[in-house]
């Protein structure tokens, strides 16, 4: 019983740590999606949270099921050979993308909140990955069983401190929220199922995977909903490009100072997760040609190309845009059947 529980708490924190990367730690991804619509951005991240918890946990015990290496195998098994090809193709570039906005983040957190290079973050938000990455899945499950719940404690932490200036009943902002919050749970769990598709693999019971994809979809909803109403009214924070640190500042510098620290950390699960994820989907298409240590470093090359970008301008433009792009997978999952359990 000790053993399943801490599977389901391992997986749990593993769904919400993929998702929540740098641009939700940050609340670049909560300004963008949800607080600009103010009170329809509150039923946004609602809605949001369940579908993500739903369809999450659906795929999971479907990969589960078929017994998935990769999400190369989940896609072909929904979605047939030649257009799971394409799907694989496209989501393995915007999820390629995301880990170069990964390392953007981390160079923010270090301008921005430190003063110091922007590079700096960089190469040290790369070498701290690859400690966790060389362990494989023990070291995905590690970094995010130790920074998740760091991250919900400074969540609730600041939302108590903030109380009195959330407005609970907010003002009606544009209608156009409804298509937002869907591309933000279609984008979001598209992605994380790089993730999660092997992580399904290393749990024998289903049990574990039911409860632990819940339990993480409850958590990751109410993130969602308690980070956009400490946001909500607060215009100032739209310039700021990681805007949760500017409301944790009042808090102290102490405070201020490990809640970067916190961010950086959700930086990096995000960051593990998919060059973990990414690794295994590139191994599997040239398994002859590359290792998924090759594929490990391959990647991160690439993704360090992408971060001198710059954080703010990958988020405004990419996030929307493959929210639009996972939006049709994302439909076909929730109509999707399981199939039947492994006799």
């Amino acid at each position: 019983m000790r053993k399943k529980l801490i599977g389901i708490l391992q997986v749990a924190a593993t769904f919400i740590g993929t998702v929540i990367g740098a641009g939700f730690a940050s609340g670049r991804e909560i300004l963008q999606f949800f607080t600009q619509y103010q009170a329809f951005g509150t039923i946004g991240s609602l809605l949001s949270g369940a579908l993500i918890a739903w369809i999450g946990t659906k795929m999971m015990l479907y990969a589960r099921r078929i017994d998935a290496y990769s999400f190369n195998d989940l896609t072909s098994a929904l979605f047939g050979d030649r257009i799971g090809a394409l799907i694989q193709s496209l989501l393995f570039f915007i999820i390629f993308g995301i880990t170069g906005v990964m390392l953007a983040g981390s160079g923010a957190v270090f301008q921005e909140q430190l003063g110091w290079e922007r590079q700096i973050g960089i190469l040290v938000a790369v070498l701290i990955s690859f400690m966790f990455l060389l362990k494989g899945v023990r070291g995905l499950l590690f970094v995010n069983s130790l920074v998740v719940p760091l991250m919900i404690g400074f969540v609730l932490m600041t939302f108590w401190a903030n109380r009195a200036g959330v407005p609970y009943f907010t003002k009606s902002g544009p209608v156009s929220w409804f298509i937002p919050a869907i591309n933000y749970a279609a984008f979001n769990l598209s992605t994380a199922l790089v993730v999660l598709v092997p992580l399904a693999k290393e749990f024998k019971d289903e049990q574990v995977l039911k409860y632990g994809g819940w339990l993480g979809g409850a958590g990751l909803g109410l993130l969602l909903f308690l980070s956009h109403l400490m946001m909500v009214g607060k215009s100032d924070l739209f310039f700021y490009e990681l805007p949760m640190a500017e409301l944790v500042r009042p808090l102290g510098e102490t405070m201020r100072l490990a809640f970067i620290a916190v961010i950086f950390g959700e930086i990096l699960t995000t960051f593990v997760g998919n060059i973990f994820g990414l690794s295994r989907q590139l191994h599997s298409v040239v398994p002859k040609i590359l290792t998924v240590r090759k594929s490990m470093i391959l990647l991160t090359i690439g993704a360090f190309m992408i971060a001198q970008i710059g954080y703010g301008a990958l988020v405004a433009t990419l996030y929307p845009l493959y929210g639009a792009l996972c939006a049709f997978i994302f439909i076909y999952m929730c109509w999707v059947r399981l199939p039947q359990k492994n006799a």
